[in-house]
């Protein structure tokens, strides 16, 4: 066994764009397939910057010590009302995620993890729907309570040129569902009117017509998308396909990580949030599995590192430096209150831990 809605199409989705800014990658206790690392592939491995809007270093330094820091920084010599005093500290409140939590006791996602092979793609905050392949296909499961086991799940059918195997992503309340065509540049969106029902074929592409041109412009592709919770924020890995002569010597391509907002006529032209962080090449990608509740924690796989991470930041607009890594886990999803955790283990289980 091995081992990511939005609602356009008459819905409203939203997401929140973050910019990119130095890092820091620290290893906290771990539970069940744990690691520490001092940085991964393609961490930026530095310090955050003044003014870049810290949380903890790998000093133990406090966020709001951090935060004094790049205030300090900002304010020197501009002055002028209205604008942030030197030595002035930000409180910065907890997020949802707690960058030392211990993700222990493994247990197999009852209902969903069988003799077959299963892999998570995505799970509702709120526990109740899930998408995972099994045997490489496609299935949907629903529960009535986060404490039952799942139902027996279907199989869901899949629109012409679409496929799970980069990713899907769920909205939280489990109706539409993001798919990436078959080329690896088609965003689309399909919809079911209830949580109990069957998702549809017709696909709509509609609120993704900038991202989709933008990947005809670059010739990138896509991979691993995911909807905040709040559905404000849409998060996905682009990277360069590998040519079918290679790459040029020298050259591996790259890999970035994008968010995107929402906006009244869809989401908006996507930034980069791993810019000098956790960039990746063409065959070492960061694939985003999750996003928290409240938008300030980035779960990703990390695939040069072959590990999972999680990364923090202060507000669903800052920068994500803060990096923990979460061990030979893939595919990490957290419910609301980020005290259980869902993921694929090596052999194949959906496995859930807690905190």
């Amino acid at each position: 066994m091995n081992r990511f809605t939005f609602t356009a199409l008459g819905l409203t989705l939203c997401l929140g764009v973050a910019c990119s800014s130095d890092s820091e990658r620290r290893a906290p206790p771990v539970g069940d397939g744990g690691s520490s690392s001092g940085a991964g592939a393609g961490a930026g491995g530095r310090k955050p910057t003044a003014g870049s809007g810290g949380r903890l270093g790998s000093d133990g330094g406090s966020g709001g010590e951090a935060a004094e820091a790049g205030n300090a920084g900002n304010a020197s010599g501009a002055g002028g009302e209205g604008g942030l005093e030197q030595g002035m500290i930000i409180p910065v409140t907890p997020s949802a995620c707690s960058a030392s939590a211990t993700w222990a006791g493994p247990t197999p996602l009852a209902g969903i993890s069988t003799a077959a092979n299963e892999r998570l793609l995505a799970i509702t905050p709120d526990e109740l729907d899930i998408l995972f392949l099994r045997d490489d296909v496609l299935m949907s499961a629903h529960r009535a309570t986060a404490s039952a086991a799942f139902d027996a799940g279907a199989a869901v059918t899949l629109p012409a040129d679409f496929s799970a195997d980069a990713g899907v992503a769920l909205s939280a309340d489990g109706k539409t569902m993001v798919l990436l065509g078959t080329d690896g540049q088609t965003f689309a969106a399909v919809t079911r009117s209830s949580r109990s029902g069957t998702f549809g074929v017709t696909v709509d592409t509609s609120a993704f017509t900038g991202i989709n041109q933008r990947a005809i412009q670059t010739m990138q592709h896509y991979a691993a998308p995911v909807l905040a919770p709040d559905g404000k924020s849409f998060v996905f890995s682009a990277f360069t396909p590998e040519p079918d002569t290679g790459f040029p010597s020298g050259f591996e391509g790259v890999s970035v990580v994008f968010e995107s907002l929402s906006t009244s006529t869809g989401w908006a032209m996507p930034e980069s949030i791993s810019e000098n962080l956790f960039d990746g090449t063409s065959a070492s990608r960061a694939l985003p599995s999750a996003l928290s509740s409240d938008s300030r924690t980035l779960f990703y796989f990390d695939e040069g590192a072959g590990e999972q991470v999680a990364r923090f930041r202060d507000r669903p607009d800052a920068p994500l430096y803060t990096a923990v890594d979460l061990g030979a886990r893939s595919g990490a999803v957290p419910d609301a209150k980020c005290d259980r955790l869902y993921y694929s283990s090596a052999d194949g289980d959906v496995q859930v831990s807690a905190d």
